[in-house]
């Protein structure tokens, strides 16, 4: 096992704060250290004017990380409160991106945060639901980004779709009407991506810690793969530096 210079969790906010771009506008959902992290990170790098909307607050500016963008503590610190009427309004304008999780992803990028086995009346395990995150499918683009990677969350067909990625494919995507789409899905194993033909989730590159092989005995459905499949890029001195000492100071990602 290769000895890993930052955590899994601290790995993930890095690769998902260098996909967002100086003066856009996105949100996540409730729980969201690591996509809070990313965005936080991304503005003290090269996207000073990053917009960040949530569930109760317009930028926040937290002196440390909290597990949930619902935390009193970070609405201490931001330009405005806002409700869900205000959240559902930025999204009808169109928000550039959004990060989601899911207890089941499946390879078209469907999320499932509604039920696992039986029906959506009598579930074997019942989930949180959707949470009003519907607003995420018309955002330009999403993240999917997890805190474990194994067979049990990234399965062949999702039990019930709460938030839309590509559904079946091209075909049906293009027939509900939908635009945007997952981006990545980023997983303490791995980052992967989406063929832009078939739309099927692929493997893009796998964290030094990892293999091909092991993230291949963790995903139930077969991974499309490149030829050669790359290391994903560790931390710049710079990169885990701000996001020790400036963006999580108390160690929430490295718990």
């Amino acid at each position: 096992m290769t000895e890993r210079p930052c955590t899994p969790a601290e790995l993930q906010a890095v690769v998902l704060s260098r996909e967002l771009q100086d003066g856009e506008l996105g949100a996540a959902g409730a729980s969201a250290a690591i996509p809070m992290a990313a965005m936080m990170l991304a503005r003290l790098i090269h996207a000073p004017d990053l917009q960040i909307a949530g569930e109760m607050f317009v930028n926040p500016r937290p002196k440390q990380l909290w597990n949930s963008m619902l935390d009193d503590r970070a609405l201490g610190a931001c330009e405005a409160a806002e409700t869900f009427l205000e959240l559902f309004g930025h999204s009808h304008r169109g928000l550039d991106f959004f990060f989601h999780n899911g207890m089941q992803v499946d390879a078209y990028g469907n999320i499932n945060l509604h039920h696992i086995g039986g029906t959506i009346d009598k579930p074997k395990m019942r989930g949180p639901g959707a949470a009003n995150i519907s607003y995420a499918a018309t955002s330009r683009r999403f993240y999917i980004c997890t805190g474990n990677h194994s067979s049990r969350t990234f399965v062949p067909r999702v039990d019930f779709i709460t938030s839309p990625g590509y559904l079946d494919g091209p075909d049906s995507f293009r027939a509900a009407g939908l635009t945007g789409g997952p981006r990545l899905c980023v997983t303490p194993l791995a980052v992967m991506d989406f063929h832009p033909d078939t739309l099927r989730m692929r493997l893009k590159s796998v964290h030094p810690w990892s293999s091909p092989e092991e993230v291949a005995a963790n995903t139930g459905f077969d991974l499309l793969t490149e030829d050669e499949v790359v290391t994903t890029a560790l931390p710049s001195d710079r990169e885990l530096s701000l996001l020790r000492e400036t963006v999580d100071p108390k160690g929430l990602l490295r718990e």
